[in-house]
């Protein structure tokens, strides 16, 4: 792939985000985001990683500085292609929301990857509900729009990872959005694949934290999915060092069963 094949799904984030602005439910000052990072860098990447959270947090629009973290989609034309592009790519060299990406950050870096330049894969996020940051947050956003954003932005998503051709699908969220995840799999179930019984303080757990994986076919590819459940944060009841051991597991497993 490379990144002209994209203008199909650029086109189809803006709609959404149109649809949302009409819905009183987007961020105003602001872009739809497809994807943050390097999408140069990850295409070119040992091991092709993506992760996947639900939308767009408001905070990457901030009142006193909107475009702050996108500062070359400021006034862009919606038409062009290119520069929205480059504005998405430039995100982690900018002035990128630390405080949420930190949180996978560990993950990617024991597979090798990371969201900023320097490691040997360069992992790309996603969102599988929609790519328009809200106002209310998502899960303060009305049962209507909510469908509403979903109706445009799964398809959406979906038609994005088919160009990225993953290899590896790191996904932290709520477990019923799982059923969201439409791409065939030869797995009827999710498997667990790695099991933490201790917290972050090293006490037992009552209940372990179980990650669990599926493979998935994307276009002509096949694609491991990694689940991490998460809490207020993507894996936040696990620890840093438990993250890294979790992102090695998940990078072996996909090389043991490609």
């Amino acid at each position: 792939m490379n990144k002209s094949e994209l203008g199909e799904v650029v086109k189809g984030a803006w709609r959404s985000y149109g649809r949302a602005a009409a819905l009183g439910s987007a961020v105003t000052a602001a872009v739809p985001i497809l994807f943050f990072g390097d999408v140069d860098a990850y295409l070119g990447s040992r091991l092709r990683v993506v992760t996947v959270g639900l939308n767009p947090s408001s905070r990457e629009f901030p009142a006193d500085d909107p475009f702050g973290r996108f500062p070359l989609a400021e006034g862009i034309d919606r038409a062009d292609v290119g520069r929205y592009l480059d504005a998405l790519s430039a995100y982690f060299r900018a002035d990128p929301y630390a405080g949420w990406f930190g949180a996978w950050e560990p993950l990617l870096n024991g597979a090798d990857a990371s969201y900023y330049p320097g490691a040997a894969s360069t992992a790309l996020h996603t969102d599988i509900c929609s790519p328009v940051a809200t106002d209310p947050t998502w899960s303060r956003l009305g049962r209507g729009d909510r469908r509403a954003l979903m109706d445009d932005g799964v398809p959406l998503w979906h038609e994005l990872l088919v160009l990225l051709r993953p290899n590896l699908v790191l996904v932290s969220v709520a477990r019923r959005h799982l059923e969201r995840i439409s791409f065939e799999t030869p797995d009827r179930r999710w498997e667990p694949i790695h099991t933490f019984h201790n917290k972050i303080n090293g006490a037992p757990r009552k209940r372990p934290y179980r990650a669990e994986a599926r493979w998935h076919v994307i276009g002509d590819d096949v694609s491991l999915f990694v689940f991490c459940p998460a809490s207020q944060t993507p894996l936040g009841s696990i620890s840093a060092d438990q993250r890294r051991q979790l992102g090695a597991v998940a990078a072996e497993a996909f090389r043991d069963g490609r």
